[in-house]
């Protein structure tokens, strides 16, 4: 090779990598990425009738009775070996209105208490749909959502009018 080109090749090398150098020491570069956004109404909870138990007869014998209500069936039933009795009367499931966007998916949390001391394990059911599937907002976007429960009672249990609160929490998704 002639010491020209050896020259000139040399200096061509130089040049690039002088220039790669400055090209990652310097500049910059853009780039762009899409973005969306979906706005959904809220959704709300309303109550539309009160969980009610009716009138029951505590056990006269040492055994206890679990006293439960369906909230499918609206029907109340005694378990254990209590003799306890339900009394004739009106009944009702807890019902709540869910209104929100058609397709929007949610779970619950409820709880229930009363403020009087002497019924045990209470317990609130688990939700039941009066329309469509449990968890997802109809296409009518109204979800009727129903609710039972549970309590113990003995014959040691206070014989009174028990009040309280059924609690209801929706977390949509």
């Amino acid at each position: 090779m002639k010491p020209q080109t050896l020259v000139l090749a040399a200096s061509l090398a130089t040049a690039l990598i002088l220039s790669a150098a400055a090209a990652r020491a310097g500049g910059s570069v853009t780039a762009t990425a899409s973005v969306s956004v979906t706005i959904l109404a809220p959704v709300t909870l309303q109550a539309t009738q009160g969980l009610d138990f009716g009138a029951v007869t505590r056990p006269g014998n040492a055994a206890a009775n679990t006293i439960t209500l369906d909230p499918a069936s609206s029907n109340v039933t005694l378990s254990g070996a209590g003799d306890g009795a339900r009394a004739a009367g009106a009944v009702s499931p807890a019902k709540f209105s869910l209104v929100g966007e058609a397709g929007v998916t949610y779970s619950t949390t409820q709880s229930l208490t009363f403020a009087q001391p002497g019924l045990t394990r209470v317990s609130v059911s688990a939700p039941v749909a009066g329309n469509g599937s449990l968890g997802v907002i109809p296409a009518a976007g109204v979800q009727e959502l129903r609710f039972g429960g549970a309590f113990d009672l003995n014959a040691a249990t206070p014989a009174q009018a028990y009040a309280g609160s059924l609690t209801v929490t929706v977390n949509y998704n």
